[in-house]
């Protein structure tokens, strides 16, 4: 590909990926108004469940971007039907610990095999350059989960209508990045494993304290911090954006790869730290604009750490996306034990702190900001050891 082509291409993901996560943020504020704080927090609680459960979509996305032939589509929906089998098998206790209801997991659980093979697909399109299909699947996921909601509200009432017009946009996004042509049975890749560790693992660190906060929190506050958190996302989103412009760059060695790690890394600070830095200074206009007055009031305080924590998080993300999309299965497992660290710190922290929200938000500081120090000195010894890998 030419340097304008990549550039172009480049550009265009972040763009999808920034228009998507506003699309999603703007649900978020969405249902921050109609739904009260109970309410909110077990959708929180499902949503946590779901995005560390797309750790299978995001593997099979990466590995996909890193291979030269073939598609993964097969394989990616073995992969989908065993984990939505262990987790319907596992609904009817899952649920009530994480308290939201059991059909909310059943119903995921039958949703899984085509969120994994969204993941496969979307894969196929970046790898192909296909920015179109790419960013109509993002788009149309997250805009029709939107407008979907809406009627919902009506029949179902409350955050059974969110959890089924997200489960239902997952099943509309699919037909938008269909590969086309005869490859696209093909399934076997040995990186998909490493790689699925490694997005569990990250998503635990992201996730895994909203998860805690539903089991050791009162209903009331288990909301507030989840709507922190929430919140606080933004920023993960906005680096994420960067991260996935990249990662098929870097896999194709599109470049040289110490500027392709610079670019992405003050593009993560600049993108992510102007919300972060507006969290920090404006909680509670951040909170109230985002939640109204009244639970914007309870996620203020919580708001400033969240957003540090997310800020360093994201950081270290953007240091262990570059050596995933470019290193071998030992270095991406490396990435999964920085991220499994992590989150393990996180929750010792939190355990060991008490049941506040803002005990919890101090873990979540401390864990997630562990991640950005452990991934620089991965990155260090990677350059001691293979000076060609990053600086060529």
């Amino acid at each position: 590909m030419s340097g304008r082509h990549l550039q172009t291409t480049g550009l265009a993901t972040v763009a999808v990926i920034v228009l998507s996560s506003t699309l999603n943020y703007a649900y978020t504020l969405l249902l921050g108004r109609v739904l009260d704080v109970e309410g909110y927090g077990a959708y929180a609680s499902f949503t946590s469940l779901f995005m560390i459960a797309a750790a299978l979509p995001v593997a099979f996305q990466q590995a996909q971007m890193r291979r030269t032939d073939g598609r993964l589509s097969r394989l990616a929906l073995g992969w989908g039907a065993l984990a939505g089998a262990l987790l319907l098998l596992g609904a009817v206790s899952l649920g009530p610990l994480l308290g939201v209801p059991a059909a909310w997991v059943v119903g995921f659980a039958l949703t899984l095999p085509a969120l994994v093979l969204l993941g496969a697909w979307r894969g196929a399109a970046q790898h192909d350059g296909r920015v179109m299909a790419f960013g109509s699947s993002l788009i149309a996921e997250h805009g029709l989960k939107i407008l979907l909601t809406f009627p919902l509200l009506h029949v179902l009432g409350g955050p059974a209508a969110a959890v089924v017009a997200t489960l239902a946009g997952v099943l509309l996004a699919l037909p938008m990045v269909r590969p086309t042509g005869s490859g696209i049975h093909i399934g076997t890749d040995a990186a998909v494993t490493p790689l699925a560790l490694a997005a569990a693992s990250q998503s635990a660190l992201l996730y895994g304290d909203v998860l805690l906060g539903g089991t050791m929190l009162l209903a009331e506050d288990a909301g507030a911090y989840a709507a922190a958190a929430t919140l606080a996302r933004v920023v993960f989103f906005a680096g994420w954006a960067v991260q996935m412009a990249v990662f098929p760059l870097v896999a194709r060695g599109d470049g040289p790869q110490g500027r392709l790690l610079g670019t992405a890394l003050g593009a993560t600070v600049m993108l992510a730290g102007t919300p972060a830095l507006l969290f920090a200074a404006w909680p509670q206009a951040c909170a109230a604009m985002a939640f109204g007055p009244t639970v914007g009031a309870q996620v203020a305080g919580l708001l400033p750490a969240s957003a540090l924590g997310t800020l360093l998080l994201t950081i270290g993300a953007t240091v262990v996306n570059h050596l995933l999309a470019g290193a071998s299965a030992p270095m991406v497992g490396r990435a999964a034990a920085l991220y499994a660290g992590s989150a393990a710190l996180l929750t010792i922290l939190a355990v060991s702190l008490g049941s506040a929200p803002s005990a919890l938000a101090v873990a979540a500081l401390i864990g997630k900001g562990l991640l950005l120090p452990a991934a620089l000195l991965v990155l260090v010894s990677t350059i001691t050891r293979r000076p060609l890998y990053v600086l060529r």
